[in-house]
């Protein structure tokens, strides 16, 4: 067993205010889980520093950075209607983004097999020059430039099985062919973006892959699509890393979507996973919180997909 979650009590300053879905309580809540089950303490990594601003820039524009930081100087605040910042909201942030760092620098290291990301505020909806959708920079795009950049791999895979589109992941490698983005989300349902047909541009063509699901769809038949999908994607692009964006709102308990997935799905998917990642890239797999609103779904299933992980053998 050399699994990891990285977490940091910082995550919980970002406050969005009362009632809003994405909150604190969500963290309160699989820690909480995790801590019944005994897995907590044991797995738990601190996160080391915050990512620097020069390194944001890698993905984002100065001036939305810059929109962030002065909407957290005179918090709160709002970025867009969903879309709330506290003052210790950027902090929160580049220590969410470093995170992911951290732990994609732990498992390419071989200090770890793979590792969780307990962390807020999400990322996969922040778009270069937007934030939008809960989130305010990509953690997922920024860990996948960490890897071509930094450790100069030429084929990372993105997975976001979370409930809506990733279109902000989706927009930073939508012209790249070294990360090959694949969503499977309901449609229609926020943000609107996510059609089979956005394969992706010039030499990102065929490098996009979405998979729509319609609301309502039975756990069965998503699962059967699932399994049809992940192969495929493994064996034509082989890739070297694999990174999820693992929301937990295509639960069929989540007040923001329509889907049907159970905890044993989330388990199977990850399990999938772990063994097209062992055949094809040394199980080198790193995941991320995104959605996931209801608490007791949430917690149930971030057990399920921590509990698989663990039972990674290199």
């Amino acid at each position: 067993m050399n699994t990891a979650i990285f977490y940091d009590d910082l995550f919980l300053a970002h406050d969005t205010q009362n009632g809003h879905p994405e909150n604190a309580n969500r963290l309160r809540a699989i820690r909480r889980r995790l801590e019944e089950a005994g897995l907590w303490q044991p797995l738990l990594r601190p996160i080391q520093e915050r990512c620097s601003r020069d390194f944001l820039e890698v993905n984002h524009t100065r001036q939305h950075i810059q929109r962030i930081v002065s909407a957290c100087e005179n918090a709160p605040a709002s970025l867009d209607p969903d879309t709330l910042v506290s003052a210790r909201s950027y902090d929160a942030a580049l220590l969410a983004v470093n995170a992911l760092v951290e732990a994609t620098n732990a498992v390419m290291a071989g200090e770890l097999n793979n590792a969780f990301c307990a962390v807020r505020p999400p990322g996969h909806h922040a778009e270069k020059d937007r934030a939008m959708g809960f989130c305010l920079f990509n953690n997922i795009a920024l860990a996948a430039h960490n890897l071509l950049h930094h450790h100069h791999l030429e084929r990372v895979l993105i997975i976001d099985w979370d409930v809506h589109h990733g279109n902000g992941t989706q927009q930073a490698f939508y012209d790249n062919r070294q990360v090959y983005f694949l969503s499977l989300h309901q449609w229609p349902l926020y943000p609107g973006t996510g059609r089979p047909d956005e394969i992706g541009s010039g030499e990102g063509t065929g490098f996009n892959r979405n998979v729509i699901f319609a609301p309502g769809t039975p756990a069965e038949e998503y699962m059967q699509k699932f399994e049809e999908v992940i192969p495929d994607v493994f064996q034509t692009f082989s890739p070297q890393f694999v990174l999820i964006s693992a929301g937990f709102d295509a639960h069929r308990d989540d007040p923001l979507a329509q889907l049907q997935l159970t905890e044993d799905n989330f388990a199977a998917m990850t399990r999938l996973v772990l063994t097209l990642a062992r055949e094809h890239c040394d199980g080198r797999v790193v995941s991320s919180l995104e959605g996931g609103y209801n608490l007791a779904a949430l917690a149930g299933s971030v057990l399920a997909h921590v509990t698989e992980l663990m039972q990674y053998e290199a």
